[in-house]
This record gives structure tokens, C-alpha cells and sequence, in this order.
């Protein structure tokens, strides 16, 4: 938290100096195909109750459609901002390999169990354009609403929920390099925040095109991690990734 102080206060000193040359609007879809890795458990420290999203609850690939926009301007001291709205919900049938203790529900060793992951995000990011030229640096910080609920339930043991929702402040940046005279362009950016002993991060790394009609088509990567250590009562070490592709309008 420190260091986002810090941040904030050399994006104060660097504001009038740093902006877009252009007014500019983006929209855009992205078809996002993530894969889902990592453990998690609920109300205990015991590291002995991991439960393994792949090997016990039976989670390989899902895909979805996030959505953002942006919008970026001349005006000095002001930030552009852009706003994107992603939302994992996916369900996974599986065996337990074995006897985990999740929240005040003990799931027996070879238990078939259904289980949901939900990690709805809404982000509002707020940033500078340090350089706005064929070479884009960017600079800000991140408002990201994260509505997340993972719920197991067992044939035997029954249901156990663990809910978690909220505001997370994020520092993100970003980079970005034009072919001039081409129309392409591969960037890179993303948010990161870490508090006590947990972290979390998003980030995306594309490859866009944009043609002379102000339609452009966009493929990359992206990951969500999740490190949780005691963050209302869940443990877990997430993450989501994979591949995506997509189009978008700039005017």
C-alpha cells in the first residue's frame, strides 16, 4: 500500500505534463478462451485441505465475452479513462482425492462433487499518457469491483459457499508500439495490487489491427491470478489464462 501511495503521488507531479495528443474513442469485445489452474480452501490454515481446482473439482477450459471502453482526450490534468466488464462463471463436476475440510463442511475422500466459480469484475481505470507517440506509455491506477463466489457441494457432505466482494485498488500501466503506415500495433498492459500477504493481478498482452473503416480486430493473451491469504476467511492461489481474440471500433 505503500508503494501505491507513491504512485499516486508521481502521477500527481507528472498530470499536467502527461496527456494525449487526440481525442480518441475506443469499443470493443473480446472472446476469451482461459483456462482455470491453482487450489483453494476456506476457513482453515491448514494447508492440508488445498483443494485442487484441475484434479479435484475437475475444471479445464471454459470461454467468454468480456467488454470495454475508452475514452481518451487533450485536456490536461484530467485522466482518460477506460471501463471493462469481465465475468467468470463457470461449473466443474469432480471426485475429491481426498477428505478436505471447506469452510464448517467436511467433503469425504472420494466424494463426487458440483462445484461454481464465479469472479465478476468491473474495472475502472483512470490513467496519463506519459508518451503518445509511436511509442504509447501509460500510466494509472485502477478501481476494480470483483464479485467473486466459489461453491462445492458434495452427494454426501452437502454445500459450503465462500463469498467475497469489493472495491480493489490497482496501480496499472501500460505499453504500446505502432508500425507506422500500417495500421498494426502489439501492446501490452496491466493492474496489480499487493496487501499484506496477498496479490492480485490482470494482465494482457495483444496484437491489433485497425483499418481505415475504424474497425480493428484484436488477438492476445490474458491472466487473473488470485493469491489470497486470509481474505475474508478464503485461501487460494488461482489463476485464470488463455488466448483471445476479438474486434473492436476507434474513432
Amino acid at each position: 500500500m505503500r508503494h501505491l501511495a507513491l504512485s499516486v503521488a508521481l502521477l500527481a507531479l507528472t498530470a499536467p505534463f502527461a496527456q494525449a495528443d487526440n481525442l480518441k474513442l475506443e469499443a470493443g469485445v473480446h472472446n476469451w478462451s482461459y483456462d482455470i489452474t491453482g487450489d483453494a480452501r476456506y476457513k482453515t490454515r491448514n494447508s492440508s485441505n488445498d483443494i485442487d481446482v484441475q484434479d479435484d473439482l475437475g475444471y479445464n477450459d471454459d470461454n467468454l465475452n468480456s467488454y470495454y471502453f475508452s475514452f481518451e482526450h487533450p485536456v490536461p490534468v484530467l485522466p482518460n479513462v477506460r471501463v471493462s466488464r469481465t465475468n467468470i462463471d463457470s461449473s466443474a463436476n469432480g471426485q475429491l482425492g481426498k477428505s478436505v475440510l471447506y469452510g464448517n463442511t467436511t467433503f469425504s475422500l472420494n466424494e463426487n462433487v458440483h462445484s461454481e466459480i464465479k469472479l465478476d469484475q468491473t474495472d475502472v481505470t483512470m490513467y496519463y499518457q506519459l508518451f503518445d507517440t509511436v511509442l504509447n506509455v501509460d500510466l494509472g491506477l485502477n478501481a476494480k469491483y470483483i464479485d467473486s463466489r466459489a461453491r462445492i457441494t458434495g452427494a454426501l457432505s452437502g454445500t459450503e459457499t465462500a463469498d467475497i466482494s469489493g472495491w480493489v485498488p490497482m496501480l496499472y500501466a501500460g505499453l504500446g508500439a505502432e508500425l507506422p503506415l500500417t495500421g498494426l500495433s502489439v501492446s501490452a498492459d496491466g493492474s496489480y495490487v499487493s496487501y499484506q500477504d496477498s496479490s492480485f493481478y490482470d494482465y494482457t498482452l495483444k496484437a491489433s489491427y485497425i483499418t481505415p473503416w475504424y474497425l480493428g480486430v484484436d488477438v492476445g493473451y490474458r491472466a487473473i491470478r488470485l493469491n489470497l491469504d486470509d481474505f475474508d476467511g478464503s485461501y487460494a492461489d488461482i489463476e485464470f489464462g488463455g488466448p483471445f481474440a476479438g474486434a473492436h471500433l476507434e474513432f
